[in-house]
């Protein structure tokens, strides 16, 4: 499964970007997918907070959704701290 994701806001508004393929478990990408698509609450109102812009695409399908520091689910909130440790 391909992902992009991309992190704005913040205290000092320097935006991050991360895109990549990854081969997961069945069961693994079937959480991602249905984590993505929860309705969440709006939460604009943190100051200095971070959005996440996530979006994964299977080949047949893109699934995206937005996110703040309130309403990242945490099985998305651990893939995308691993895809940073990945990047450094």
């Amino acid at each position: 499964m391909k992902y992009q994701i991309n992190i704005e806001g913040g205290f000092t508004g320097i935006p991050k970007q991360f895109e990549g393929e990854l081969k997961l478990d069945k069961e693994v990408e079937k959480n991602m997918l249905e984590a993505l698509s929860v309705t969440h609450e709006d939460h604009s109102h943190l100051r200095d907070g971070f959005t996440y812009t996530v979006k994964f695409s299977d080949g047949k399908e893109v699934y995206e959704s937005q996110f703040n520091e309130s309403n990242l689910p945490e099985n998305l909130r651990r893939f995308i701290t691993d895809v940073q440790k990945k990047s450094h």
